[in-house]
């Protein structure tokens, strides 16, 4: 199969589908507690036990490819993500569930990464693809979630057993990858750009996107945390938030679809794009104690910005990290991700300590000066970079004339 061929992109695609379906049996939990007689830690230790997984095979992902490749890695993870969740389909003792829910975030954590550099290695050479894809894979990751989650809900109607079931979605998905995706042979990779290969192989800006991605994804973590607290504190107790929340994977999906377009459109003015509507989201989450509708309109806002950075910065990784260390250095901005998503909480209690103030709404308002800051910073930065670029480009024609 050629990567030119239709269902390529759509086999590469499908496995991103999978990537944020850890949460999807959440709604099963309760009943599972109560079937097998569960305390509330355990219950929840099910649902945060993949993540910790993730982050520990993220790490060694890329070691694990460079060893069998990068779609026997994909693979590995794919068969791990079906066998791991779909065990519980007739399990009943729950240690061994703990370790079958583990087997499923170290298969994410397998393909977590590579979902990015497989569309990175194999579309290196033609950007405006690649770049297409990569929205299109935020897209699926938001599509993923959402109908993972409704369709664990479905059959819950059947028995909690049974929304664990959506995980076997992974086998037709690995049958779909394996005869669709071409090899990627490490040689090829290290060929790519063999020349800069004795240079540094990742340079030093890798690891600040992964600071810069941490930060985003603290600050998103952050409203999504904060949101229905802040809801509640204008709606009363009884107040469900739930459909808002709902709202947020479309806009998701839109935003990741049409990035290949918005990237062509503007480069990396996309990134201006997407930091200041991330700042006018947080000023007015931060502004809206009282209004109820500017709430939803700051938390609705704040749906657009991940799928214009994200696909961004992996877009950018090209540019800091040859072919051959590609998955590494997704690896690193996924670290990055994770990072930040772990101190979301932590971020919050800091800028309430520093505020000086107990009220929910002023943490954005500071996160929303360290945005402008950082915006300004970045455009500062980039428009002195390619003005030195022009003119030495300027003098060098001017003295070869």
């Amino acid at each position: 199969m050629k990567k030119n061929s239709i269902l390529t992109p759509l086999a590469i695609l499908s496995i991103s589908l999978l990537l944020t379906s850890a949460t999807a049996i959440n709604g099963a939990l309760p009943q599972m507690r109560q079937s097998l007689g569960m305390t509330t830690t355990q219950g929840e230790l099910v649902a945060t036990v993949p993540a910790l997984a993730v982050v520990l095979f993220v790490v060694l992902s890329s070691f694990i490819a460079q060893k069998i490749g990068v779609k026997k890695t994909i693979q590995l993870g794919l068969i791990l993500v079906g066998i791991g969740g779909a065990a519980p389909l007739v399990l009943t003792n729950y240690p061994i569930i703990l370790v079958s829910r583990f087997l499923l975030g170290a298969g994410f954590g397998l393909f977590n990464s590579l979902a990015v550099s497989v569309i990175n290695l194999l579309y290196r050479e033609v950007p405006n693809k690649r770049a297409t894809l990569l929205g299109y894979r935020g897209a699926a990751e938001n599509i993923g979630s959402a109908a993972m989650t409704l369709l664990a809900g479905a059959l819950l109607a059947f028995g909690w057993k049974f929304s664990f079931g959506v995980y076997l979605l992974a086998f037709p998905i690995l049958v779909l990858f394996t005869i669709a995706v071409p090899e990627i042979k490490q040689a090829q990779e290290e060929n790519t750009n063999q020349s800069n290969d004795t240079k540094a192989q990742v340079r030093p800006q890798v690891y600040l996107l992964a600071i810069f991605a941490s930060f985003l994804v603290m600050t998103f973590m952050a409203i999504g945390v904060r949101f229905p607290a802040m809801v509640v504190t204008m709606r009363g107790a009884g107040y469900n938030a739930s459909n808002f929340l709902a709202v947020m994977p479309i806009i998701g999906i839109v935003t990741g679809a049409a990035f290949g377009y918005v990237n062509r459109l503007l480069g990396r003015k996309c990134l201006y794009l997407g930091l200041a509507l991330l700042a006018f989201a947080t000023l007015l989450i931060g502004r809206s104690e009282n209004n109820f509708s500017l709430l939803l309109i700051g938390y609705f806002i704040s749906g657009i910005p991940g799928s214009l950075i994200f696909p961004f910065i992996y877009n950018s990784l090209n540019n800091y990290a040859s072919a051959s260390k590609m998955n590494f250095a997704t690896s690193v901005i996924l670290i990055g991700c994770n990072l930040g998503n772990f101190i979301a909480p932590f971020g919050l209690s800091l800028l309430q300590k520093i505020a000086g103030s107990d009220n929910l709404f002023i943490p954005f308002q500071l996160l929303f000066g360290v945005i402008v800051i950082m915006l300004a910073a970045i455009v500062v930065k980039q428009t002195n970079f390619f003005r030195k670029k022009t003119l030495k480009t300027t003098q060098s024609t001017s003295n070869n004339n």
